[in-house]
């Protein structure tokens, strides 16, 4: 009886589409020892304004965003040698000083790496998505 656990944790998450829910959930519930971790130490994001930020960079724009809720559409997760590339639409909401560009939502390509002691995220780039 394998399949995907019914909730999962960075110990039992069974693919890369949970890693990155489980990303989103450790910056909405502020734990940074969490999103620090499973950081690659070269990761590169960009933002919706399309600024790269390094890894410090990177947690320290989203600890300034206090996002509240949170919701991923149209996920699709493709095998790329040692990484998995996840794409999807993120909605995020309640947070203080957001972008603009938050309100349509956001495109979010991500790559995973698997790494010895489990996945680490290595790269993150959002574009917004035009209103409708």
């Amino acid at each position: 009886m394998g399949g995907e656990p019914k909730h999962p944790t960075w110990k039992n998450a069974a693919g890369a589409e949970q890693y990155e829910r489980l990303m989103w959930q450790a910056i909405r519930d502020e734990d940074w020892k969490n999103v620090e971790y499973h950081l690659g130490p070269t990761f590169v994001g960009v933002n919706a304004n399309g600024q790269a930020l390094d890894r410090a960079a990177w947690i320290g724009y989203w600890q300034g965003m206090q996002i509240k809720d949170f919701s991923l559409a149209e996920v699709t997760v493709q095998p790329a040698g040692a990484n998995m590339v996840v794409t999807y639409i993120l909605h995020a909401g309640g947070s203080q000083g957001a972008p603009a560009a938050f309100g349509a939502g956001l495109r979010v390509v991500s790559v995973w790496q698997q790494v010895k002691h489990g996945w680490i995220l290595t790269t993150t780039a959002m574009t917004p998505l035009a209103p409708t």
